[in-house]
């Protein structure tokens, strides 16, 4: 009897330790820190492996959508952010119109709605990343005042301690963007990976 009450005394014991340690690993977004990171909840998780995490999280009306490559390289960081800065240049491009007329054959863009890639952070801490609109659907390519709906900034960087790659958008609904455009670019420099 005193075997069984010692080996589930033990187990407990274990069993807390296990509970305890995982409070203190950092896991999605703990992992970074940034202005506010506590008030964005997970609101959609998109995908979950081992091998990467997209989600969204919600902080009232701003939005974070989030992908998280673990066990990454500093390659293949380099690769994943030249995708990324080909995917998205390329939705803003111009492109033949459809059915072209006398008024338009092509369908473009204005300068003032396409990308713009910016380099942030520091020497030892680089992060590359874009500023344009999204719709509604959160989906790239907006370029009239109609269609667009949030403000998103896209930042691309890896964390060489916790070997992952992180990509992260701040999405916000356009009007307040452009009340508190500082108060966001504060946010974006203030990103840090956790040790």
């Amino acid at each position: 009897m005193k075997k069984i009450v010692l080996l589930l005394l033990i187990s407990f014991v274990l069993l807390g330790l296990w509970f305890i340690s995982g409070a203190f690993v950092c896991q999605k977004i703990t992992c970074l820190s940034f202005n506010d990171i506590n008030k964005y909840k997970i609101k959609q998780v998109y995908e979950e492996s081992n091998y990467i995490f997209r989600g969204l999280y919600a902080n009232g009306d701003m939005l974070l959508r989030t992908e998280i490559r673990p066990n990454s390289s500093l390659e293949e960081t380099a690769k994943a952010i030249e995708f990324q800065i080909a995917r998205t240049e390329s939705v803003f491009e111009d492109a033949a119109a459809p059915y072209p007329g006398e008024i338009s054959k092509v369908i473009s863009c204005g300068a003032g709605y396409k990308p713009v890639r910016s380099m942030g952070g520091t020497s030892n801490f680089p992060i590359t990343y874009f500023k344009y609109f999204v719709n509604e659907r959160l989906i790239p390519g907006s370029c009239t005042n109609e269609q667009i709906a949030y403000h998103d900034t896209l930042a691309m960087f890896f964390c060489k301690k916790q070997k992952k790659f992180y990509q992260i958008e701040f999405l916000v609904p356009t009007k307040e963007y452009e009340i508190n455009q500082k108060e966001y670019q504060s946010v974006l420099n203030s990103i840090t990976c956790k040790d």
